[in-house]
């Protein structure tokens, strides 16, 4: 919307209103051409003409020269004002009906631009903008205009309405004052609304750090549970292997244990068919007292084979009760660990400590970004801090539960990221992280990942796709996994490597920087 200087500037002096074709005299005035030729039109005859606005006179009438840059102006402006309604309310002085800008209530006029300047130098009466009829200030019973305003009806009243009508007697303000304390009521009501309006964006503010709280947790929550359920299948495959072991040493124990008696039992069976080939021979002889004199010696070796006769063997079975327990064991252990998982993680801010850092390495304000160095800056000498190699130690240290952190990464430099006992030394060739058995890491190199630990590095053949890493440790479990997250899309991730190890002392997150590398910590 155009200012109130530019509306000036674009309004004829005539008219008051915006120009319409306008033109210039020689003076340099501009006015709309219908309007001066109406001034001129009236000057003729009279001996001479003159400038509306600065009164030069000239002795012709003067030639009108059309104004075609101050014309475009006032298209242009026009065409961006809104539509506004036919004005209906004229100036009560003017004699061409020029439209009223404002409406004086003490003297019942509406009044141009033009004579709204000279009233206002003589009174200060209560000024409104034109209504669209004087009958909307007028009251409906006296024809009066109303100048005051009654506070039992809360209605705007005329003066014959509370001296002879149904107002008589009734709390009666003018007008004026009556705007004005309603006005600062309404002002009062609309702070009350703005300071409530300010509460609700906190309180929406609050909500929306909250959503975004949960959303993060969610995230870290996924990426977890994903790990761990490829975890939960590795253990499964670990205990499936357990429990067929189980039952494949109870069949071979079995199986061993009754081949001594199968030996047993074919010996047996070879004595006694040995014995039924005597008998078979001596009843085919069918000499009567051989069968005698053989019947009594055959009882003797029968009686005497009973006689050594034991149970050779007792019926072996499955022990389906140890196999049940060896599985019922492992699950148990494998849902305890996943229920810890779930509801006994958390997700600690990582501080570095610059008591830790290495003097070539530029640690952040915030304590949350490291990267190499040329500049040596020249830090205090303490035990604490690293002298051989650019790392540096997180200030926090974890002995219990699972902890989940994420960082982003150059892509270029050598980095390390991982964990290390605080007892890790600070000096020497085996103080690196993965140089030595107090730490393990996940290694970039030349553009490829490796895992370390003990001074045993091994190639792990993936090259860095994201800057984004995740790092989940479970220290009851001795577990160190890593992931590498998606760029746009963090639910996407590939397992790295997971360290398998006991963990005996309080584990600090650990860096490690060089040639132009750095890291910063997201969470």
């Amino acid at each position: 919307m155009a200012s109130a200087d530019l509306l000036e500037e674009l309004t004829c002096s005539i008219c008051l209103s915006l120009y319409t074709d306008p033109v210039s005299l020689r003076c340099g005035h501009n006015f709309c051409c219908s309007c001066i030729v109406m001034v001129l039109d009236t000057q003729d005859g009279s001996g001479g003409h003159s400038c509306p606005d600065c009164r030069q006179k000239y002795l012709e009438r003067p030639t009108l020269e059309k104004n075609r840059k101050l014309s475009n102006i006032a298209k242009h402006l026009i065409s961006a004002q809104p539509e506004q309604e036919e004005v209906k309310i004229f100036c009560t002085y003017c004699e061409f009906h020029l439209p009223a800008a404002k409406t004086c209530l003490q003297c019942e006029t509406s009044l141009c631009r033009k004579h709204l300047r000279d009233h206002n130098k003589m009174v200060d009466h209560v000024l409104i903008d034109p209504p669209t009829s004087m009958e909307n200030l007028t009251c409906p019973v006296h024809k009066k205009i109303m100048k005051y305003f009654c506070a039992e009806h809360g209605v705007c009243v005329c003066v014959s309405c509370f001296a002879f009508g149904e107002h008589r007697g009734h709390l009666i303000e003018e007008i004026t004052m009556a705007s004005k304390k309603k006005e600062e009521n309404l002002r009062s009501f609309m702070d009350k609304l703005i300071s409530k309006r300010i509460e609700t964006e906190k309180t929406t503010l609050k909500l929306k750090e909250h959503v975004e709280k949960v959303q993060v947790e969610a995230d870290v929550l996924t990426k977890r549970i994903t790990g761990q359920f490829k975890d939960l299948k590795e253990e499964l495959e670990i205990l499936e292997m357990r429990v067929v072991s189980e039952i494949s040493r109870q069949a071979d124990q079995i199986t061993l244990t009754f081949s001594g008696v199968v030996q047993q039992l074919e010996a047996r069976k070879e004595e006694l068919s040995q014995n039924i080939s005597l008998i078979q021979d001596l009843v085919n002889q069918k000499d009567v007292i051989s069968i005698l004199q053989e019947r009594e010696c055959h009882s003797d070796h029968m009686r005497h084979g009973e006689s050594d006769e034991k149970p050779i063997y007792a019926m072996g079975d499955l022990n389906v009760g140890l196999i049940t327990e060896t599985l019922h064991k492992g699950m148990t252990e494998i849902v305890t660990g996943a229920k810890t998982c779930i509801y006994g993680s958390r997700v600690l801010p990582i501080v570095m400590d610059v008591n830790t850092a290495h003097n070539k390495m530029e640690v952040s304000v915030d304590s949350k970004t490291i990267s190499d160095s040329d500049v040596n800056h020249g830090r205090k000498e303490m035990p604490s801090r690293f002298t051989i190699y650019n790392q540096v130690l997180s200030s926090n240290s974890f002995t219990m539960g699972q902890h989940y952190w994420e960082v982003e990464t150059s892509v270029q430099g050598i980095w390390d990221i991982g964990l290390a006992y605080s007892s890790i030394e600070r000096d020497g060739k085996h103080s690196g992280i993965g140089d030595n058995e107090r730490s393990w890491c996940l290694r970039r190199y030349t553009s490829k990942y490796m895992s370390a630990h003990n001074s045993k590095a091994q190639s792990l053949l993936y090259e860095q796709y994201s800057q984004l890493l995740g790092i989940y440790l479970n220290y009851e479990a001795g577990r160190l996994t890593f992931y590498e997250l998606c760029d746009q899309d963090r639910h996407l991730f590939r397992h790295l490597h997971t360290f398998s190890a006991n963990f005996q002392e309080p584990l600090h997150v650990a860096f490690y920087v060089d040639d132009g590398a750095w890291i910063k910590i997201l969470l």
